[in-house]
């Protein structure tokens, strides 16, 4: 069944939204960090609101949106999925787990709460509960490492079952679905992952089952500045004008990120 006119199908990867990572602090001391890959206080304020600005809390308030707002029906919502690309480490005892827990400290550990009883492995906020919806616009990703969400894990097939449903659906071709990367934590999550690998390396295509070869190119992906970040503020500056160096989209406002995803 295809719609008169096609929709624009955006795909928003919410990579690292985790409490590991990102979760209000008490000053801006480093050693008051969770983990060293927490975002630190600045990036905290700055996506999660709060500080002496009172600033909004911009990241939970576009993924309300992206999930339909309060009934779950904002207009545009309907054409939007969330996929959170969630790290993961189970403390098996392993020398993997131990020396990964050495080099960047404790995190993302299923069932560990933090002092006030939430769980790190979980998302900021209401992002928590949101990965439960079972609206089939929501997804979540787990994954073990810095660079590995788009092979060895549920992303590809994921991305792919929403490209089928674009085409037989909306009749929306696979390349042109949208994708739009917020959160971070790394450059390496940020730009490769999010940006060149789906830009310009691809996926397989769910038509050809048989064919292994990343055929699917996307034509937009998009890095969002207001809602995404790395642990150095320098390296995520980098990422953002890599992207644009090959041909991806740089939205710099909460505005423009939901502008683009058809939610404004």
């Amino acid at each position: 069944m295809n719609h008169p006119t096609p929709p624009t199908i955006t795909v928003v990867i919410a990579q690292c939204v985790q409490r590991s990572f990102l979760s209000p602090l008490p000053g801006p001391d480093p050693r008051l960090k969770p983990c060293h890959l927490h975002a630190g206080y600045t990036n905290t304020v700055r996506l999660l609101g709060g500080g002496p600005s009172h600033l909004p809390n911009v990241i939970e308030d576009f993924l309300w949106r992206a999930h339909g707002g309060e009934n779950g029906n904002l207009a545009g919502s309907e054409f939007v999925h969330v996929i959170y690309v969630d790290d993961e480490h189970v403390d098996d005892g392993s020398e993997l787990v131990e020396s990964h827990f050495a080099q960047f400290g404790r995190h993302c550990v299923p069932g560990e709460v933090d002092t006030n009883g939430l769980e790190g492995y979980l998302g900021t906020g209401q992002t928590a509960e949101w990965r439960d919806l079972r609206n089939g616009r929501t997804h979540v990703v787990r994954t073990p490492g810095l660079n590995d969400n788009m092979y060895g894990t549920g992303f590809i097939p994921v991305l792919q079952s929403i490209c089928q449903e674009a085409e037989e659906v909306y009749g929306v071709r696979p390349e042109d679905v949208q994708i739009l990367n917020i959160g971070g934590w790394s450059i390496i999550k940020e730009l490769f992952c999010g940006v060149w690998e789906l830009l310009h390396h691809g996926i397989p295509d769910y038509r050809d089952p048989n064919n292994r070869e990343a055929t699917i190119r996307f034509k937009r992906v998009a890095l969002s500045d207001a809602l995404s970040y790395s642990v150095q503020r320098e390296h995520h500056n980098i990422a953002l004008d890599i992207t644009r160096m090959i041909g991806g989209v740089v939205l710099r406002t909460p505005q423009e990120a939901l502008a683009y995803s058809g939610l404004n």
